[in-house]
């Protein structure tokens, strides 16, 4: 006869992780968050309602959440330029290319991009900007190459959440996430139009997208939060190992 034997579960107690991860938010404590959240609805009607308050919301708090983001973005080891100024920004980035001696830079082809400058300065500092965007002249596998080849990434924001201090970009035509993940120095740029207070926003943006795009929104978001980060081996954090070991972000407002 096997003699039973109590064993001990393994690792963290699921509430107690929760309330980490809550009081890490910043969040309440309490198992129900406050105020509550709307339930993912199937209905698009429900969906545009939703999303007509979190912007009504978000326009209400903005002077808050570009606050919080910086500070939060801050925390999880950005390195942050806050600026109102489009030539201060353009100056932003020249100048980082130019203390790392980057001669060719990687960029998405995002509507920030032609808002701001940026290829006419760094063309005229003798860097090399290349827009990632498959088209005839330039096939996949080209493209590929000159992400590896280039010293510095550039990408717009399709969201930054301001209690996380993450930065979202949703991969697409010309928008290779191997531009955000491959080259050794990332620069993201966010205007106050991509700012949003909690991850509950995305995911309820990205659903109302995903009825509006006829049941597709691609395979999967970027989350950046900082510099690539790991402690697989031996329990010892290590930067830059999955990931771009320098992270600048330009923050419009």
């Amino acid at each position: 006869m096997v003699e039973k034997q109590n064993v001990k579960s393994l690792g963290i107690p699921k509430n107690d992780f929760l309330a980490h991860v809550r009081r890490s938010l910043g969040r309440s404590d309490r198992l129900d968050p406050s105020p509550p959240y709307h339930r993912l609805a199937e209905d698009l009607a429900v969906l545009e309602e939703h999303a007509a308050e979190i912007r009504r919301r978000l326009e209400d708090k903005r002077s808050h959440l570009l606050d919080q983001f910086a500070e939060t973005a801050r925390l999880r080891s950005w390195n942050l330029f806050r600026t109102t100024n489009a030539e201060d920004a353009v100056g932003y980035a020249v100048e980082l290319a130019r203390n790392h001696s980057i001669s060719q830079i990687a960029r998405s082809d995002q509507s920030v991009f032609s808002e701001l400058p940026l290829d006419s300065a760094l063309q005229s500092s003798g860097i090399e900007c290349v827009t990632v965007l498959q088209d005839e002249a330039s096939s996949r596998e080209r493209l590929r190459s000159q992400i590896i080849e280039s010293g510095l990434g550039m990408t717009g924001a399709d969201y930054a959440v301001a209690e996380t201090g993450s930065v979202v970009v949703v991969p697409r035509r010309g928008l290779s996430r191997l531009v955000s993940l491959v080259p050794p120095v990332h620069l993201a740029i966010v205007r106050i139009e991509d700012l949003v207070e909690s991850l509950d926003d995305v995911f309820l943006l990205r659903r109302l997208e995903y009825y509006r795009n006829g049941e597709e929104m691609g395979s999967y978001l970027n989350f950046i939060t900082g510099p690539s980060r790991t402690a697989d081996i031996e329990m010892k954090l290590v930067v830059g190992v999955h990931g771009p070991k320098e992270v600048h972000l330009i923050l419009l407002g």
